[in-house]
């Protein structure tokens, strides 16, 4: 089966996995559609970063399965998931970039790496991706000259290079404000329109960021699957845990009242002026 004729859907079964003697993923079962947004939500410790470093071959799977276009992952070799990982792009939380790299170098890595194509090819190819991620102009800067979120893009520009038929973020709105946030949901939209047969992977805990991008949910509690589904189905549902959930997240994203202290307001005051 050719893989690149189709798209991508990952299929988890039973699925255990961890840290040494720590098991994290406890029997897990889910699916996460082709061709959709699926944000993976949960607590702090739950085990969605594990469920992505499993996913990307980082740690190992201890027992069940997990299967990407409906080949299992657990029975191929190191070197043809090396090979089908090649297909993977992946957003890291700060972009990853190299410092001693500009812009386009970085984004080119994993042309040079992995394909013969000429340097003029891949320049122009870069600056494509670039310019679609509205980062044309700073192709010559380097990432120590970039703002959080242009390094953000400059991410998501060295991820999509190769049109990756699985795309992975992990926190790509984390530690950026509010407008810069919603412009990078945006640019994740407008990244699914233009890869049509993109499946996309959202480790995240911004609702705000999840209630406007994401198709699906993955809620993981406890290293299970505790609701995987539509993102409709998710905010109207009525398990107490996932309305709880979202209330707490509701709690944690309002803004926080600053304290009233007129005395050591006016004392301090008193003394800018002696």
């Amino acid at each position: 089966m050719d893989l690149l004729q189709k798209a991508w859907d990952i299929k988890i079964e039973n699925l255990s996995a961890g840290y040494k003697d720590k098991t994290v993923i406890k029997s897990m079962n889910a699916h996460i559609p082709a061709q959709q947004i699926t944000a993976v939500l949960g607590e702090s410790g739950c085990g969605k970063t594990t469920l992505l470093k499993v996913f990307l071959g980082l740690i190992p799977v201890q027992s069940g399965k997990f299967s990407i276009a409906d080949t299992d992952i657990t029975q191929l070799s190191e070197k043809s998931f090396r090979f089908m990982r090649r297909r993977f792009g992946v957003l890291f939380q700060d972009g990853a970039l190299l410092s001693s790299l500009s812009l386009l170098d970085n984004v080119a890595l994993p042309l040079k790496e992995h394909t013969k194509l000429s340097q003029s090819i891949i320049k122009k190819a870069v600056l494509e991706t670039l310019d679609l991620v509205g980062l044309k102009e700073a192709a010559y800067r380097y990432p120590s000259e970039l703002s959080g979120g242009m390094r953000k893009r400059a991410g998501l520009a060295r991820a999509i290079i190769t049109e990756p038929p699985l795309l992975f973020y992990d926190e790509p709105t984390s530690g950026l404000d509010p407008i810069t946030s919603m412009r990078m949901d945006q640019l994740l939209l407008d990244m699914q329109s233009c890869y049509k047969n993109m499946t996309t992977v959202l480790i995240t805990h911004d609702m705000n960021s999840v209630k406007r991008v994401a198709d699906y949910i993955l809620l993981v509690k406890d290293g299970i699957a505790h609701f995987n589904g539509t993102k409709e189905d998710f905010l109207n549902s009525s398990d107490p845990y996932i309305k709880d959930f979202l209330e707490q997240q509701e709690k944690h994203e309002q803004k926080h009242t600053l304290p009233d202290n007129p005395e050591v307001r006016k004392a301090l005051d008193a003394w800018l002026q002696s």
